[in-house]
């Protein structure tokens, strides 16, 4: 046999060895070349654009906002998992504003909000998808020591507004072993409750300077329980035995309880609607997870926390 004859059988003995091993890196799944496969998503793919999760893909998803939505999400979450193993779901606080800002900005996933997005936020945020998952109350509460029996939407606001300053002024209440006077407790100005509470029952008033602005439903909790003369309102999902829940002499005609029945029946004249956001439609293991909260299951779950279904 030729040199020529033996050099062309080695050359074609080479490249049927390259093929082979290239199959073999194929089948392996053990190439890097950058392609990214349908059911994967890129590093560099930004928070909001959502590839669906491929079994055995890991995937997180980020969500921040509302310290009112934050239970519905966390308790959801804690379900989903249990049967989505690969997935990871991290939620933070802050308040509806952050959630709209950080939603808008692309820095998380899903934003939640406890007031609707204004105008000026969707001119700013176009592509945002606005989903409603719960119904919720605002609960006026007052230290367990206070013996009123109801207020009125006037009272409220008069309070908040620094008009009314001491419980003596409202009939029937009066806290024994104080000088009576009124401590009011709200919501900083992140918060979506405030914002519901100061355009709705305060008429888009500036609240009194002597308010004491707490940062969550839970902080405001807190210090009604701790505080004789105190007042604050809370998401009707926080009412706890700490503290006492007024009921509300609405329209001079009726006293209404601040309660998930008359919330989902409207009687209860102080309610708002309970979202998540996205940017662009839900997709992706977010869109899987907010269709979860819509799911009769996930509305369970949002009753269970004290919330009014959807």
């Amino acid at each position: 046999m030729s040199q020529r004859t033996n050099s062309i059988l080695i050359g074609a003995a080479s490249l049927v060895a390259i093929v082979m091993l290239a199959l073999a890196a194929g089948c392996t799944g053990s190439g890097t070349t950058g392609v990214t496969t349908p059911g994967t998503i890129a590093a560099d793919d930004a928070p909001g654009s959502k590839i669906p999760a491929t079994a055995g893909q890991r995937q997180k998803i980020t969500v921040s906002g509302s310290t009112t939505v934050l239970p519905i999400v966390q308790n959801a979450a804690d379900v989903y998992l249990k049967t989505h193993p690969n997935a990871d779901i991290q939620i933070s606080g802050g308040g509806s504003g952050v959630g709209i800002k950080s939603i808008g900005a692309k820095t998380v996933d899903i934003g939640m909000s406890s007031r609707d997005v204004t105008k000026d936020e969707l001119a700013k945020y176009p592509d945002l998808v606005i989903t409603t998952v719960a119904q919720d109350g605002i609960a006026i509460v007052v230290n367990p020591e206070n013996e009123i029996p109801h207020i009125t939407l006037a009272q409220i606001q008069d309070i908040y507004l620094g008009k009314i300053t001491r419980w003596t002024e409202i009939n029937g209440a009066n806290v024994a072993g104080t000088n009576n006077q009124i401590v009011v407790i709200g919501r900083d100005s992140a918060s979506g409750t405030r914002v519901y509470f100061d355009e709705d029952l305060l008429e888009k008033q500036t609240p009194t300077k002597t308010m004491l602005e707490k940062n969550s439903n839970g902080a405001v909790l807190q210090t009604v329980a701790q505080t004789p003369g105190a007042i604050g309102y809370v998401s009707i999902g926080f009412i706890s035995n700490d503290v006492k829940a007024v009921p509300i002499w609405y329209n001079d005609q009726k006293i209404v309880a601040p309660s998930l029945e008359n919330v989902k029946s409207h009687d209860y004249p102080v309610y708002r609607n309970l979202y998540v956001i996205t940017n662009g439609n839900p997709a992706g293991l977010a869109g899987d997870f907010i269709d979860y909260m819509l799911s009769p299951e996930g509305q369970t779950l949002v009753a269970a926390e004290g919330y009014v279904t959807v």
